[in-house]
């Protein structure tokens, strides 16, 4: 990779080394037992290095009860609360490494990196246990979808054993690579990488290269880039990172607040699920949910003109992974329904929708939805990462599983609206499912530059160009296999390409076969001649029948948001990521649409200054 992304990867790994010799400098040995357990073994992998150095300088052990109270409140996702879930949460996962993990004799789960990654991380979603390869090495290989901010949205992380006395280490694609996983005399990593793929399948295969599902790989030309190994630092310094320090700071002030305008309900009661699409000037939004996790009866009750309905605000607000406030938008979700469709959506999950304008780069977005007519609220967070556009390379979107028919529709402004259809979202990262269910999807494939220009004509007088698209739906991974996997194939055309490369593609899975439990979709989009591919993922969990999976959706009034506003947005976006030539071409266009728009046309100002005042060589 470059060597920017070179010095970046030595900046975070060096903090990260001095930081544990700073460790064993702050001895804990003269601690009692007690305080000595709860330091060392009990909360080593969550604590900050701050709160370590301030716990040791403590100097009674009232003290030191009293920094743990205060530890675990500033954890606590409802403040005040008497049952601290997060505290419990740990507890929990530090019971289990240590029955699981490790060397029984010496309970020492906890030291293992595997015992590790379960106490930062928790539970993987999905896991696939290859303990019998052929010509390859036992390996692990752990599904996230991601607990913090500080982490991509969902990423692999694969464990091997160096010999079979080992205990499961953590995989690196560049420090360890594809050839230290077979055990033939493979010394190329291209060869390597063909004996697994037929030991273990495709999806290992590029876990072997890249941690992160949606990176293009080449199986013939394996080149790891440093994101995998910037994703491992960040896994094994957790704390350290600056968003998680900001989280819990946020959270500590949280737990000092007494709130009276609404009752917070934590934020364990709602989930935020994201996908980034392009319009057809190839500019990105990502379109959001603020789904409840259960129904909620409370949600449609009497408005203040007696009439029955539900009156929601859902407020966002997004900033830099860094912490720089962006902007935030706030939406009024109002509606009248029939007394029928009342006892209908009391029944089912709600969601929420929104849509936010920005440009290529790394945010954190939070959702408060309060529900006016009983005062309550909720509020959820997550890390979104907008790509930058590829100009070589096949890309594609995340995953929406959508309910009922897409309608035509001219207002793209609406949530979930691509190519003039409006998709009625089920869910994105993550769909609930009765077994039996079809699964239909959408997404979009983002095409390299050499196919972007396709139009029928073109194509009719041809072969046109196609996109191989591979679906596999079942358990990552079962010993002797897995006869109840779904595997499906599809050719897409890329006649209906339009001007910025983006192709709309849709396919319906059946599980019927499927049985209750949490399953993984792959998708892999592969362009015709090429061995690059591109891969999406989502979770499907089959639950039980009596379990409510149907839901009902709200979404604000999107003539408040021309489409002047979002360039406006998103150059405020480009300002805060440093990008200032995006963020000029942004109020360019705003002004274009609209002279009159004096934020814009001083911000536009600003940045000309900027430039011009800019001496070369300085």
């Amino acid at each position: 990779m470059s060597r920017l992304r070179f010095l970046l990867l030595g900046l975070l790994l060096v903090p990260s080394l001095l930081a544990s010799c700073h460790l064993h400098a702050q001895s804990s040995k003269k601690l009692p037992p007690y305080f000595r357990q709860w330091i060392d073994e009990d909360v080593p992998y969550i604590i900050t290095q701050a709160e370590r150095r301030e716990f040791l300088k403590l100097q009674t052990d009232d003290e030191r009860e009293r920094y743990i109270q205060l530890f675990w409140e500033s954890r606590n996702p409802t403040p005040h609360s008497s049952i601290n879930t997060f505290k419990e949460e740990h507890y929990r996962r530090l019971a289990y490494v240590r029955a699981n993990f490790g060397d029984d004799r010496y309970n020492d789960g906890w030291r293992t990196d595997m015992g590790r990654v379960y106490i930062t991380l928790g539970a993987p979603q999905q896991t696939a246990k290859y303990h019998q390869g052929m010509a390859t090495r036992p390996v692990e290989i752990w599904f996230y979808q991601s607990p913090s901010p500080a982490l991509p949205a969902y990423f692999n992380l694969v464990f091997y054993k160096r010999s079979e006395a080992d205990p499961y280490t953590l995989y690196s694609p560049r420090t360890d690579g594809p050839t230290n996983i077979v055990t033939n005399d493979a010394h190329d990593p291209a060869q390597a990488l063909h004996t697994i793929d037929q030991s273990m399948g495709a999806e290992a295969t590029h876990a072997m290269v890249s941690l992160l599902p949606g990176e293009p790989i080449s199986i013939d030309h394996p080149e790891p880039t440093m994101d995998s190994d910037l994703l491992l630092d960040a896994v094994r310094n957790l704390p350290e990172q600056k968003l998680e320090k900001q989280r819990i700071e946020r959270q500590r002030a949280r737990s000092a607040e007494v709130v009276t305008s609404s009752i917070f309900t934590g934020f364990n009661q709602t989930e935020l699920q994201t996908v980034v699409l392009h319009d057809d000037r190839g500019l990105s939004s990502v379109h959001y949910l603020v789904l409840n996790q259960k129904p909620d009866a409370g949600l449609i009750g009497t408005l203040p003109d007696k009439r029955t309905g539900y009156d929601l605000t859902l407020l966002t607000h997004v900033t830099t992974d860094s912490g720089k406030a962006i902007y935030e938008r706030k939406e009024q979700l109002v509606g009248v329904v029939s007394p029928d469709a009342a006892n209908t959506g009391r029944e089912r999950r709600f969601a929420a929708e929104g849509r936010l304008p920005l440009v290529p780069g790394n945010y954190v977005v939070e959702a408060v939805l309060t529900n006016n007519l009983t005062h309550a609220s909720s509020r959820t967070s997550t890390r979104v990462s907008v790509p930058s556009a590829t100009s070589d390379t096949i890309a594609i979107s995340g995953l929406m599983a959508y309910r009922g028919r897409p309608s035509q529709t001219p207002r793209e402004q609406l949530p979930f609206t691509v190519a003039g259809l409006r998709f009625a979202p089920r869910g994105e990262q993550q769909v609930e499912l009765h077994a039996g269910e079809s699964l239909p999807l959408v997404y979009q494939l983002w095409l390299p530059q050499h196919e972007k220009i396709v139009t029928p004509a073109a194509a009719a007088s041809g072969k046109p160009e196609m996109v191989h698209m591979h679906y596999t739906l079942g358990t990552v991974a079962l010993s002797g296999g897995d006869p109840d996997r779904v595997e499906e194939d599809q050719d897409v055309p890329v006649t209906d390409v339009d001007r910025a490369g983006n192709l709309v593609n849709g396919h319906s899975l059946d599980t019927m076969n499927l049985q209750q439990g949490t399953y993984r979709l792959v998708v892999r989009a592969t362009e015709s001649g090429s061995a690059h591919s591109a891969y999406a993922t989502m979770t499907v969990k089959i639950v039980p029948s009596l379990t409510p999976v149907e839901m009902w959706t709200a979404y604000g009034d999107e003539q408040q948001h021309p489409l002047w506003q979002d360039d406006l947005l998103r150059g405020l976006a480009a300002e805060a990521v440093e990008n200032d030539s995006e963020a000029t071409a942004c109020y360019r266009r705003v002004l274009a649409a609209k002279p009159d728009a004096v934020d814009a046309q001083s911000r536009l100002n600003a940045l000309t200054k900027k430039a011009t005042s800019h001496i070369p060589g300085e």
